[in-house]
């Protein structure tokens, strides 16, 4: 892991510069966010751009859970396997390897970076809707590694709708599924702001008996992201109440 920490910052290092040419980033809360130990961060998923712009301001080296078809892509594969990104089913059939992997990652003190809406923000291709339903897995390896939870919200300030720019025949040739190949559209952002809220300690759910926990996790976390997203302007007051009520 040392190996791919180190390549992980170097590659920061590089790109930053370029992508602060095309992206003005703002970032609100990073005292949030531990400065050791292992944590989860989670948030929001309305761009490719996504993780790029996160792991730009958080200091500490992120290892980011993708779904295992972005393996497929030239441009990315080399670059998964050397900065520690962990490839998971998007079917729900994780392997044991990824699964010890990412508690790994939380074990030896690492960051763990997770999208729980998986790509189906985009997948459903309306950019001013509100967060879609989340995958469970984030609260699942939260609870076992009892490690704290930081929710994030991406807020767009300025962005661009605009087409894919990897023809959909280009993309199924990929491999890529079907779904994804469909995709239409995509957020190009041009002024964004990246918020952290306020970590979810283990010793919140730590008395949990497991199936109490993962429903308490997802809610806190949920909320706390929407919470963000209304103090932003994001979210409209009706919108929040209505993601809100259970």
């Amino acid at each position: 892991m040392a190996d791919q920490k180190q390549v992980f910052q170097n590659i920061k290092m590089m790109l930053k510069p370029f992508l602060n040419l095309m992206v003005s980033i703002e970032k609100k809360g990073l005292q949030h966010i531990p400065d050791t130990g292992g944590a989860i961060l989670v948030g929001n998923h309305r761009s490719d751009m996504d993780p790029f712009i996160v792991a730009s301001v958080v200091p500490r080296y992120i290892s980011w859970i993708a779904a295992e078809y972005t393996e497929r892509i030239p441009i990315f594969k080399n670059l998964i396997r050397e900065t520690g990104v962990i490839p998971m089913d998007i079917s729900g059939n994780v392997s044991v390897s990824s699964i010890k992997r990412l508690m790994g990652v939380l074990r030896s003190g690492e960051i763990l970076g997770i999208f729980p809406e998986g790509h189906d923000y985009m997948v459903q291709n309306d950019f001013a809707s509100s967060m879609v339903s989340f995958h469970s897995g984030f609260a699942i390896f939260a609870y076992r590694a009892k490690v704290p939870i930081v929710p994030f919200s991406i807020v767009p300030l300025e962005e661009e709708i605009e087409a894919m720019p990897v023809p959909q025949q280009l993309r199924q040739l990929m491999g890529l599924p079907e779904e994804v190949s469909s995709i239409p559209q995509r957020a190009n952002y041009k002024k964004v702001k990246v918020v952290f809220g306020k970590a979810l300690e283990p010793g919140e759910f730590r008395e949990f008996k497991e199936k109490e926990a993962l429903g308490f996790i997802q809610e806190r976390v949920r909320r706390a992201m929407l919470d963000i997203q209304m103090q932003e302007g994001l979210l409209a007051e009706d919108e929040f109440s209505l993601q809100t009520t259970p």
